[in-house]
């Protein structure tokens, strides 16, 4: 089967706990990738900007699927941002318990929001994750188009503040899904949203099947779109839900696991032989 398309998570997998990756590999194995008409998609819930930061060589040329899939962009042309309505919003911050403002970012087009009741630790936990991140007093008065809400927490608080969300009415109506993305945060997004319909929208654009894709991931985040497609990898530090469903497995994020898928690829390597 000839592979069209290589979607890569990013922290946990890609890039190793020092949020880096091998660039010298990789750009030889990107322009590899181009020769043999093989397209790379960043797969992450992590803002455009952000992503956008890792790959300034080829950035302009490639495919980003941020937000967790809410926002979908080839080549620098937009397929798809979808985000809530100002009502949804308002009455989502209604909804959500007071005490949570401080660990609240409020994903955006423009930019993500904090409040500036956010104390220093969560914020720096936060600036490494968002390249646009902007302070400010009221989310009431936030005039941007609102993609994702983002939670921090404690390892051991993220359980409780999980279940609590199950509970709401939002949740129950299915105006926004909660799901894990590891590391300490939970997000909020809209349901059929995830990276799994990002690529599906990339699929439809390329005129790809799904049996001509590989997937690379490592939470839970992941899951969907390692079910979607013909390849999909967990690397090794792979949340167990992820291992259960993919259909094989790399290395850890810090051994350069999807590089070495990535080269597997390229030497029609099994299972590509």
């Amino acid at each position: 089967m000839t592979i069209k398309i290589l979607a890569v998570d990013m922290d946990g997998t890609f890039l190793n706990s020092k949020k880096q990756y091998n660039k010298a590999r990789f750009l030889k194995q990107y322009e590899q990738l181009k020769q043999n008409n093989i397209h790379f998609v960043v797969a992450s819930g992590n803002q455009l900007a952000k992503l956008i930061t890792y790959f300034p060589e080829i950035s302009h040329e490639i495919a980003f699927i941020a937000e967790n899939g809410a926002h979908v962009v080839d080549a620098e042309q937009e397929l798809a941002f979808a985000h809530l309505s100002q009502h949804q919003f308002i009455e989502i911050l209604k909804a959500i318990n007071p005490s949570y403002t401080s660990t609240m970012v409020i994903c955006g087009k423009q930019s993500a929001y904090v409040h500036s009741s956010m104390n220093t630790e969560d914020y720096a936990k936060v600036a490494r994750y968002f390249e646009k991140l902007t302070v400010i007093d009221d989310f009431y008065a936030l005039n941007d188009l609102v993609c994702k809400i983002t939670f921090t927490a404690q390892e051991n608080e993220s359980f409780a503040i999980f279940q609590d969300f199950q509970k709401q009415s939002f949740v129950e109506d299915k105006v926004l899904v909660p799901v894990s993305s590891g590391f300490g945060f939970i997000d909020l997004i809209l349901p059929d949203q995830h990276k799994a319909h990002g690529l599906k929208l990339l699929l439809q654009k390329w005129q790809v099947e799904p049996n001509q894709v590989v997937a690379i991931g490592d939470n839970n985040n992941d899951i969907q779109m390692i079910k979607a497609v013909g390849y999909g990898f967990a690397v090794e530090n792979a949340v167990e839900a992820l291992k259960a469903v993919a259909s094989y497995a790399t290395v850890s994020n810090e051994h350069e696991g999807a590089l070495e898928v990535i080269d597997l690829v390229l030497q029609r390597q099994p299972p590509f032989a």
